[in-house]
């Protein structure tokens, strides 16, 4: 059973815990079913802490690209949760 909800949600994530680190990130996302694996994610911003504090990761490079798709399951259940 589909939703007819196809409006994009802004959201801001301040601090996640994952597999792959902590993470904070922005972006859009549109729940359009019941089902994760019909939710459509952009993910705009992406820092992930560091040693050091936060690092801002570039979008563009083919290693966040790969923790991008690792992580979309993880950030589409925490925006479905809250």
């Amino acid at each position: 059973m589909k939703k007819s909800n196809t409006e994009k949600n802004a959201f801001i994530i301040t601090r996640l815990n994952t597999t792959q680190g902590i993470i904070k990130a922005t972006g859009e996302w549109t729940p359009s079913s019941l089902t994760m694996t019909d939710n459509e994610l952009l993910i705009l911003t992406l820092d992930i802490m560091g040693t050091d504090g936060w690092v801002a990761l570039d979008l563009t490079q083919s290693k966040t690209k790969v923790l991008l798709e690792e992580l979309n399951d993880e950030v589409l259940l925490h925006l479905q949760t809250r």
